[in-house]
């Protein structure tokens, strides 16, 4: 193994970490607002139910 080989392999591990922080940098607050979302329809839900008789 080179020192061009340590290179390369340090810079792929750069890269993944790069391109997982930028994935998760995406996902997380998706499903974030979707939890959310179900959260207040759920809440929704349960106020119409009880203020509907």
């Amino acid at each position: 193994m080179g020192k061009m080989d340590k290179w390369k392999k340090k810079a792929g591990y750069v890269v993944g970490a790069i391109g997982a922080g930028i994935l998760l940098t995406f996902i997380i607050p998706i499903w974030g607002w979707i939890i959310a979302v179900g959260a207040g329809l759920i809440y929704v839900g349960w106020y119409l139910i009880q203020h509907n008789k």
